[in-house]
């Protein structure tokens, strides 16, 4: 799932250290879990070496969707069909005066007349802005740190696995209320409208490995919508640690790859498993 905090793109800087990662044992198996960045660009590559050498040691690449599996086509008649508003029902009825005033603005600089999404649930409208804002800076989804995984991964035969299914991801988006709704799309039109000073300290953080600063910038887009942060965050957070725990009763190696907040904060996915009674440590290169 594309968070609009943990969609903000990498830029280039080899002089920074690496992304923080840990690695997990259990009964058989073992794992790497490291944050992802979901856009990119060509010249942001190479990435940091420390995720080729966790490619390298993994059987089995493990996302929160098995993107090998997925066709751009389907996945948009999916998103489509699941957000589409009741017929009499439009994106101005459903929001704040000021919201849809800012959503109608933001849409407008992007080039997109807010008609084109007037038929749309909040949450779709939230994810269609934030897509097509990131592109316009030059940003891609197909450059972001899973497909360049998934590349590779179908190139050297690998396993991929998904922590949940496309469907579970819109029923997370579909099941938000529309005062959720509302405030996820609040945040996104603030985080595409952020200055390039706080998006480069974001940057800088997640391919630093600065744990406490990432948790600082990613958590707090949270800090007024509880509800948002449980449904989109924290409920998976718990799935997940016991999906993870469950592979790890067979034997494999397998590396982790899900969106950076998902491994920083309250109830992360990192103390979770440490929770569960699982060996976690953090992987300290010299």
């Amino acid at each position: 799932m594309r968070l609009p905090a943990v969609t903000l793109c990498l830029l280039s800087a080899s002089a920074w250290g690496d992304p923080a990662a840990w690695h997990v044992s259990g009964d058989e198996g073992e794992l790497w879990l490291l944050g992802s960045i979901h856009y990119l660009r060509e010249q942001d590559y190479p990435l940091p070496s420390l995720i080729d050498e966790l490619y390298r040691q993994a059987d089995t690449l493990v996302m929160e969707l098995d993107l090998d599996d997925l066709d751009l086509p389907s996945m948009q008649a999916s998103f489509m069909e699941a957000g589409v508003l009741p017929a009499s029902t439009t994106l101005q009825a459903v929001l704040d005066p000021a919201v849809y005033g800012l959503t109608e603005a933001r849409a407008a600089e992007l080039g997109l007349p807010l008609m084109l999404l007037e038929r749309l649930e909040p949450w779709l409208v939230a994810l269609t802005l934030m897509d097509l804002g990131m592109s316009q800076l030059g940003y891609q989804a197909n450059q972001g740190l899973e497909q360049h995984l998934l590349r590779r991964s179908l190139a050297d035969g690998k396993e991929i696995l998904g922590l949940e299914s496309l469907d579970d991801q819109i029923g997370i988006f579909d099941s938000l209320s529309w005062a959720d709704q509302e405030a996820l799309l609040l945040q996104t039109l603030t985080d595409l409208e952020a200055p390039d000073t706080e998006i480069t300290q974001l940057l800088e953080a997640w391919r630093d490995g600065s744990l406490e600063d990432l948790a600082a910038e990613l958590s707090g887009d949270f800090d007024e919508f509880p509800e948002l942060e449980t449904a989109l965050i924290s409920a998976r957070n718990r799935r997940w640690a016991v999906t993870l725990e469950e592979l790890l009763r067979h034997p494999g190696r397998y590396l982790v790859v899900v969106g950076a907040l998902h491994l920083v904060g309250e109830n992360n996915v990192v103390e979770l498993l440490s929770a569960r009674g699982l060996d976690v440590s953090f992987v300290d290169r010299p």
